[in-house]
Formats: structure tokens, sequence, C-alpha cells
């Protein structure tokens, strides 16, 4: 069953930049796209005039949108959902595990942060699917795509999903370690972190045999790493564990990013395919 990919819209900056990169995508992917607006509940509290307004600007936002949408890309099959609730939450819950769910976000340049203030953050948690979170900056005259290499069992799918990534865009990949607990400059020549990144290119040429992998280890924050690694790049990918569950929290480094997010940001998750993934897990962890 294919994909489907399902955009969150409230008119804003952040969110057209995340409708024309999710279109783009799904054009090229043939993948049928739902745009999503979120009506709170708390304006039937105020009052039923409230209420039925607040739907009726949801209905011609989508009308707008999905004009926006064909103006894009006059291919793409397109429907709309109008949910009720809380945005994050009721956007995290509509997709199934193998679709992709799209937001944008106000978050760009260095903020930093650990309050889990940013609703892209409390998507990308809450979401059962992958989720793509785009800024509302420029994108044009970037290239490569970076991946975030942990050696936990959610890196195998990111670095397929990169070198897949990679090989569409014809660009390089370039896979990101940072060791954790080491800040130092000293290079970092041990086995486990020779042999992590050895797997994790192997792993990435079996997916996609003509691109160009490079490697790279990093003596610094993880977060700082892989932000400093992806400023001029297409796409940044992260893993996320499953060894809590197809509902994992995101770990303490993807929030980070996502808090201090200059380039879009595919928070990868493994579906059907995690299966067939484990032995490769077991290969490339350390």
């Amino acid at each position: 069953m294919s994909a489907t990919y399902y955009i969150g819209v409230d008119g804003s900056g952040p969110s057209r930049a995340a409708l024309r990169w999710g279109v783009r995508r799904a054009a090229e992917r043939n993948a049928a796209v739902v745009l999503v607006n979120t009506v709170d509940d708390e304006w039937g509290l105020v009052g039923r005039d409230a209420a039925a307004d607040a739907e009726r600007q949801a209905r011609e936002l989508l009308a707008e949108e999905s004009e926006r949408v064909a103006a894009l890309h006059t291919g793409v099959t397109l429907t709309t959902r109008i949910v009720h609730g809380g945005t994050a939450w009721e956007l995290a819950r509509l997709p199934r595990p193998e679709d992709l769910l799209i937001v944008g976000t106000h978050k760009t340049g260095f903020l930093r942060g650990r309050v889990l203030g940013s609703r892209s953050v409390q998507i990308a948690s809450a979401a059962r699917c992958s989720v793509a979170i785009v800024p509302d900056t420029t994108l044009d005259s970037r290239h490569d795509v970076v991946v975030g290499v942990d050696g936990s069992d959610g890196c195998v799918p990111a670095v397929r999903i990169g070198a897949q990534e990679a090989d569409r865009l014809d660009q390089d990949l370039l896979l990101v370690y940072a060791p954790p607990g080491r800040s130092d400059a000293t290079e970092d020549r041990s086995p486990q972190t020779a042999r992590l990144l050895f797997n994790a290119a192997a792993v990435a040429s079996a997916t996609a045999s003509r691109i160009t992998v490079r490697r790279r280890v990093a003596h610094r924050d993880p977060a700082e790493a892989l932000l400093d690694a992806s400023f001029d790049a297409a796409l940044l990918i992260l893993g996320v564990s499953a060894r809590h569950g197809e509902n994992a929290l995101i770990g303490s480094v993807t929030h980070d990013v996502l808090m201090n997010i200059n380039v879009p940001v595919l928070i990868a998750r493994g579906t059907a395919a995690t299966s067939e993934s484990a032995s490769l897990a077991s290969t490339v962890s350390v």
C-alpha cells in the first residue's frame, strides 16, 4: 500500500513552506496528499456562532490551499480534512505508520531551549509515522543529505531513507556520528566508531549503489554537530529507536535539533520493514 502525505496547513508562512516541500515530493513519488486543518474545540465553548465561524474559516482555508496545490502540481491526488481538538495530537493520530506527516515550523536559527514548547516537537513525539518538519527559510541551492548515525536500531531506516533521498536528489550522502560524552578535539580512532560508520555506509551503498557516501566523526555536542553539518544541506534525517514500541518519543538530540532547526528535518520511523532491519541493526550497532 502506497504512502499518503498528510500536510498540516494553517495559512502561515511555515505552513506554506511545508506545503511546497510536501507537494513537490508527493508529485515526484506519485503519492496522494491530504491537507489537514484543525479547529480547536474551545470555540464551541465560546458559543455556537463562534464554532460555526471557525468551521467556515477552516473550509475556506483548505479551499485556498487546495488552489495552491493545483497551481504547483496539477497531477497530485488531493483531499482535505478538518479535525477537531489540539493541533499536535490530532495531526499526529491521522497517518498510518507507513505514511508521512509534514508540518512547518517557526523555529529557525539557534534559539536554545529544552522546554517542550514547540508544536513540531510535540508532533514528532506523538506521531507513529515518519515526520518531516520544514522551516520557513530559503531552500534553494542546498545540497547533500545528512543522516545522524548513533548505532541504535532507529538509525538503520534513517540511513536507508537517507540513501534513497540522496539518490533521488542526485546528491552526496553524509553520515555524521558524534560520540556520546566526547566534546574534545581528540580524534576518535576507536575500532567501534570505524566499524559503526563503515557498516552504516554499507547499508547506504546497498540501498542506492550509485551515490557517494561520506563519513564524519564530530567531537562536539551531537545536536550542534548535526546542525552544523546540515547548515547548507537539502535534508537532515534522524532515526527513532523502536526499543520502546512504535510510539517511542524522540530523543534529546532530536529535540534540540528541532528547537534550533535550520534545514528540513525528516524523523524516520521504521514500519513493516523493521523486522527486516533487525539483522542490519545488530550489524550496525556497536
